[in-house]
């Protein structure tokens, strides 16, 4: 019979360790912008724990960091990491944290967050981690009823990049400074035919054009928009990315290029797992955008 208690009160003891384990959930803005602040919240099961508690986050490199609400513990930010310490942590079983997040003004892209939470139970260091999250600075692409207004109605005289604009009208130039050959005046018809089409573009200056102007296809064709930028931004992992340059000088980056809508559907799932919230597809005629 001895033996049976000691067994339960060993169980119980277990049960009653399990229970102490420490968990956190943190919340934030899923949209932030740039010169902007916005607040994360932290919310701590401490589970009767008693002894010392350390909250650290780690931000973006200038990013700055203020504390709004620390339950008692001490609040610092240093080499980019938010940080609370508590010698005794809060009375309550349930108590949530927060501090401000001051976005720097030439902030673009998506941030993941996680964090940790280390204490101290019988004696034995313990980590809890938090659930990665992210949140994406500005509108990152999502569209609004303005913006897809602006983007049917602007009207487009070309969609040849302005770097192959520039390519093609220097290219002729060294053409017709060659061109003085003495033929000149041994063939008054041929140099008649010759000057007659000096807008001629050379063979090479063809092949180029139609390489570098993917976005002047025939037909409908979809493309995903993931963002919509007045700076260059940094981009990685877009698949066959191309853009478009609207009158206002904002740039529409775009990955993919289909003619069948379900393959843009499926693209456009692929997109927004790589974090560009509010990827969308976009219709293509004749190289213009429809609606």
């Amino acid at each position: 019979m001895k033996k049976l208690y000691t067994l339960f009160a060993l169980l119980l003891f277990a049960n009653l360790i399990i229970a102490q384990e420490l968990t956190a959930t943190q919340n934030f803005p899923s949209n932030v912008y740039p010169g902007k602040d916005f607040t994360i919240e932290v919310t701590v099961n401490k589970a009767g724990l008693t002894g010392f508690m350390k909250f650290a986050q780690e931000l973006p490199e200038g990013y700055v960091a203020s504390v709004i609400e620390s339950k008692g513990g001490s609040f610092t930010y240093a080499d980019n990491a938010a940080k609370i310490v508590w010698i005794n942590p809060p009375s309550e079983a349930v108590f949530t944290i927060s501090y401000k997040v001051t976005v720097p003004t030439n902030a673009t892209g998506s941030v993941n967050l996680t964090g940790k939470i280390s204490y101290i139970l019988n004696n034995e260091r313990k980590v809890c981690d938090l659930e990665k999250k992210y949140f994406v600075v500005g509108n990152n692409g999502v569209a609004t009823p303005d913006k897809i207004q602006v983007a049917a109605s602007t009207p487009t005289t070309t969609t040849t990049p302005p770097a192959v604009i520039a390519e093609t009208k220097k290219e002729p130039i060294p053409e017709v400074k060659k061109e003085p050959v003495p033929e000149v005046k041994k063939e008054p018809i041929a140099e008649t035919k010759k000057e007659s089409t000096p807008v001629v573009i050379p063979p090479t200056v063809v092949a180029k054009t139609p390489t570098a102007a993917t976005a002047t296809p025939t037909g409908k064709i979809y493309k995903v928009q993931i963002g919509a930028y007045s700076a260059k931004p940094k981009l990685e992992g877009v698949p066959n990315m191309s853009t478009f340059v609207l009158d206002n000088g904002i740039t529409k980056y775009f990955s993919g290029s289909f003619t069948n809508y379900d393959d843009a559907v499926k693209h456009k799932a692929t997109m927004l797992e790589r974090g560009f919230a509010g990827a969308f597809i976009v219709a293509f005629e004749n190289g213009r955008i429809v609606k």
